[in-house]
């Protein structure tokens, strides 16, 4: 690229690299077990507890009925599991299962280990560095 300024640099790289992430996640290269949505549902399960399909959806911006399909498609796979909220019975909550539990952390593991290696030759400051950036960069977006 000729000389550009930093927004545009900063687009076109973030452009490429989602386009890298999502071949690699649609390749014979994946890293991990899980598909993506399902990796980020049960992270989401995993750090903030049960949920009601409602929050989740927000969470992910992402509509209720999309959100349903991705549950219930890890429910028939045992790794998550679906019952009544109890304060308000006429409500589902969803959470992981034992066995959706291990998957996760072993696909966890995996997903480390590669970015791991990514970033080998990073210092430690960088890689602080740009963890941070991605927080806020992310952040923008719930904006």
């Amino acid at each position: 690229m000729s000389k550009e300024n930093a927004v545009e640099r900063i687009e076109y790289e973030l452009t490429s690299l989602i386009r890298k992430a999502v071949f690699r996640d649609q390749s014979e290269r994946k890293i991990g077990i899980l598909e993506r949505s399902a990796y980020l549902l049960m992270r989401q399960l995993d750090e903030g507890g049960p949920s009601r399909l409602k929050e989740l959806a927000e969470a992910f911006q992402l509509d209720i009925s999309t959100l349903s399909r991705q549950a219930a498609a890890l429910e028939s796979k045992g790794l998550i599991q679906r019952f009544s909220d109890p304060k308000d019975g006429r409500v589902s909550l969803f959470d992981l299962t034992e066995m959706g539990k291990e998957k996760l952390a072993l696909d966890s593991r995996m997903r480390l280990e590669w970015y791991e290696g990514l970033l080998e030759g990073w210092t430690g400051e960088e890689k602080e560095v740009f963890g941070e950036l991605l927080v806020r960069m992310n952040g923008a977006f719930d904006e």
